[in-house]
């Protein structure tokens, strides 16, 4: 499972779709997007091919617009970015003859995923280990650190040799890999290791412990 996805990246760093395109994954392009309130329409798109789900990012006529919900291949629910998940759908402007990009940052957020459970002790190749990431109750500790981890990682990835945008790259990769380094040193993830839905232990990130072999 995930702990972010590309909305929360976004939430947190509003340009990030127009700074990072070279590092990111595109999925799909297609010039006929129709908007009607908050359902957007393409005939000769394939959302579910293109792996579109709800968190995503599909951009309209270059604006980033976070997706509610794929209804089916052709349709899905969107609504400029809301202040919170529970807040009311915004709807983007209706409009024809639109072009629809689906990015995405995922295979940045799955190896800060993977770290992120190294660091808590979970080793996601063994298949007999007894704690795996369905343990972990804090989920938006989680994924806090996962944003800022992958918001690191894309901005490194997206700065290109002799790139006219390079200094601005690197001050946001460096400043959000402070971010995500001092998020770890303070953060304290809660477990449940019987599996009845409570916390029954912790993990201080911030500590490593080192065993010898």
């Amino acid at each position: 499972m995930s702990f972010s996805t590309d909305r929360d990246l976004l939430s947190l760093e509003p340009n990030l779709f127009a700074d990072a395109v070279f590092a990111s994954q595109e999925r799909l392009s297609v010039p006929d997007g129709a908007i009607s309130d908050t359902t957007l329409t393409s005939a000769s798109a394939d959302f579910e091919a293109a792996q579109v789900e709800s968190g995503d990012i599909v951009l309209v006529a270059a604006v980033p617009c976070e997706v509610i919900q794929r209804v089916n291949a052709t349709t899905l629910t969107i609504s400029k970015l809301r202040g919170q998940l529970a807040d009311a759908a915004i709807p983007p402007g209706d409009g024809t003859d639109l072009a629809v990009v689906h990015r995405t940052f995922a295979p940045q957020a799955k190896a800060v995923h993977d770290a992120l459970l190294a660091r808590l002790g979970i080793d996601v190749d063994d298949q007999d280990a007894t704690l795996t990431e369905d343990a972990i109750v804090s989920l938006g500790v989680m994924s806090r650190l996962e944003t800022l981890g992958t918001l690191a990682r894309v901005y490194a990835a997206a700065i290109v040799p002799g790139g006219s945008h390079n200094a601005t790259l690197q001050q946001k990769a460096d400043d959000y890999r402070r971010r995500f380094d001092l998020a770890c040193r303070t953060a304290v993830v809660l477990l449940d290791l019987d599996g009845d839905g409570r916390a029954d232990a912790s993990r201080d990130l911030g500590v490593i412990e080192l065993h010898r072999v």
